[in-house]
């Protein structure tokens, strides 16, 4: 009997033994994926964070590059958009007005068909020949010279022509004294202003009106001119 009860005791704290290490092992084994699965997770939330800074760093080039490029765009207007300044030979005592003779000329970059204005945006002529040191420019003040133009807020057509007192013809629609005149055809770029109507006359047979222009400058006192480099 006490074999029996000795036998049973000795297969129960086997059991026992054996299930308390079985849990214990279990135990260790699900805390073991516990870390590892939390390793995971920090893992996982490391990439994640890595991605979005990653996009981050990706549209501040994406960003820089449009900023560049932007600059490089603006600095190759600008140097399209530059203007070459030159000192114009006196012509006295001829005082000739159609055409002036600048100190600029292939060295420079002086081609030809350059517009010629005066200050900024006051359209004075084209240069017609080129030297290496100097070249010739046509004003408005040449007869011969003839150009499409706008008239006033409302861009009324006119044809300019040139000569001692330039003038407007073919007039479409009523104008009044003081409105600009802008350059609207080949020959030059669009919208310089060329002058203002100074006087308003009836044209021949009554179809047209034409006008008398008021050229902002005098010729004969002009030291300088300016060529634009974008045309």
């Amino acid at each position: 009997m006490k074999k029996a009860i000795f036998a049973f005791l000795i297969v129960f704290l086997a059991v026992a033994v054996f299930a308390s290490g079985f849990f214990i092992e279990k135990k260790f084994s699900s805390g073991k994926f516990n870390f590892l699965a939390s390793l995971g997770g920090n893992n996982f939330e490391e990439t994640q964070s890595l991605k979005n800074e990653n996009e981050i760093l990706r549209a501040q080039i994406q960003k820089s590059q449009i900023f560049c490029s932007e600059n490089n765009n603006s600095f190759a207007s600008a140097v399209v958009l530059k203007n070459l300044s030159a000192r114009i030979f006196s012509s006295y005592p001829f005082n000739i007005k159609n055409v002036l003779t600048i100190n600029a000329g292939s060295r420079e970059g002086v081609k030809n068909s350059m517009t010629a204005v005066q200050g900024q945006n006051i359209f004075l002529g084209q240069v017609t020949e080129v030297f290496e040191n100097y070249s010739t420019v046509r004003t408005v003040f040449d007869p011969d010279w003839q150009l499409a133009v706008k008239i006033g807020n409302d861009k009324i057509n006119g044809l300019f022509k040139g000569g001692n007192a330039p003038k407007i013809t073919l007039i479409e629609k009523p104008v009044k004294i003081g409105d600009p005149v802008f350059t609207a055809g080949p020959g030059a770029p669009l919208d310089l202003k060329i002058g203002e109507i100074a006087e308003i006359r009836e044209g021949a047979g009554g179809v047209f009106k034409e006008a008398i222009i008021k050229i902002p400058y005098n010729i004969n006192q002009l030291e300088t001119v300016n060529l634009l480099f974008n045309y």
